[in-house]
């Protein structure tokens, strides 16, 4: 029995030391979970950003009125499409109207005293000049034959008289013809005036569209009454879903990296396995600050074609291809590690073995990278790997 006693405690320190061991002593194993071969291939070198589709300046129309008074007409509600010169609404136009007959009239009126002028003077200056004509003749008659001693003073100052008003009065009637005419005619371009400034009235009360493109927004109905005032009361808003662009929204860090004319693939959350295509067209100088990041905006020109897929203020996930190398040596980007600021790679050489190798990269693509030395082509990588603590 005691013999048994003892037997059992060794056994019990023995399996206890084993514990201990394995807990706090002994080094757990290193496991390859995942591994990849060094391969040639080509890689696009890409950098990540986030975009936002907009409509693009002058596609996206506000249209108002400058006229007070209650809508008669609405023809549009929200998602119809409209022309270039639609009719979109009309506005009470019964007072413009009224004061626009007024003036047609008034600028009728100024065109027959016009046309009496220009008719009646003319005669009456004929008439006049040919007294003139006569008067002067007989004047001069007159004058001969007073030198000639066959007529009196008397007949020869009757001539003269009658000469100097006939030369009086044409000259009279010629100035008042003149002055005339340019009063009528004056009158005339008033009235004209006044009634295409009546035409520009009447045309606020009759709102047209001036773009092609789909209703996105109608503020007032039929029946309500409008006060245009300072600023133009906004009616209706009009789109053109067809001229989009995007802005790019590029870390400063990534900036350099980014020139214009540069291509790029993105795609949105509703149509996550359609991959759009573009390129850059302009990079702002301004900086963007969000959330303390500072941005630099980048536009891009939507096609019409994938304009039918997109709608303004969509959230765009942007591949900004900064560089392309084909037929280059490359490893998977799970296989490369930071340690110590240092690019490593584990390199298996056996069943759950693996060497540190530090190595040299050049492009970063979005699934590999571009190898330049430090491992050769066939190398199989540790691409996922339990790496043991080492015991204190």
């Amino acid at each position: 029995m005691k013999k048994l006693l003892i037997l059992l405690i060794v056994v019990l320190l023995v399996v206890a030391g084993a514990f201990v061991y394995s807990k706090y002593f002994r080094k757990p194993s290193l496991r390859v979970l995942e591994t990849s071969r060094v391969e040639r291939g080509d890689i696009k070198g890409v950098l990540v950003e986030t975009g936002i589709v907009k409509s693009q300046v002058g596609a996206v129309v506000k249209i108002g009125t400058r006229a007070t008074g209650t809508i008669m007409k609405m023809n549009v509600k929200i998602g119809d499409r409209v022309k270039n010169g639609d009719l979109i609404a009309l506005i009470d136009d019964r007072e413009v109207q009224k004061v626009f007959d007024q003036t047609s009239a008034a600028l009728v009126a100024a065109q027959n005293t016009l046309k009496q002028v220009e008719l009646t003077y003319p005669n009456r200056i004929a008439e006049a000049r040919a007294t003139y004509e006569y008067a002067r003749i007989n004047y001069e008659r007159e004058r001969e034959l007073l030198i000639r001693e066959y007529t009196t003073k008397d007949s020869f100052d009757k001539a003269k008289s009658q000469f100097e008003a006939a030369e009086a009065n044409l000259k009279r009637l010629e100035d008042e013809y003149t002055t005339q005419l340019k009063v009528s005619r004056a009158n005339v371009e008033d009235r004209e005036a006044q009634l295409k400034q009546q035409e520009t009235r009447l045309s606020y009360t009759r709102i047209y569209s001036p773009i092609e493109g789909v209703v996105s927004d109608v503020t007032t109905q039929e029946g309500e009454t409008i006060v245009a005032g300072l600023q133009v009361a906004n009616l209706v808003t009009v789109l053109d879903p067809s001229r989009l662009e995007m802005w790019v929204y590029i870390d400063e860090t990534d900036v350099g990296k980014v020139k214009v004319k540069q291509n790029l693939e993105y795609y949105v959350d509703t149509y996550p396995n359609r991959v759009f295509s573009g390129n850059i067209e302009k990079i702002y100088p301004q900086p963007v600050v969000k959330d303390n990041i500072v941005y630099y905006l980048a536009t891009v020109r939507v096609s019409i074609q994938d304009a039918g897929f997109l709608r303004p203020e969509m959230t765009t996930h942007v591949k900004i291809i900064s560089d392309e190398k084909k037929n280059i040596l490359t490893a998977p980007n799970a296989a490369i590690k930071f340690e110590k600021g240092k690019q490593i790679v584990y390199k298996v050489t056996g069943q759950n073995l693996v060497s540190k190798t530090e190595l040299k990269t050049g492009i970063r693509g979005e699934d590999k990278t571009e190898i330049l030395s430090g491992v050769n082509e066939g190398d199989v990588l540790a691409t996922k790997l339990i790496i043991p603590a080492e015991s204190k």
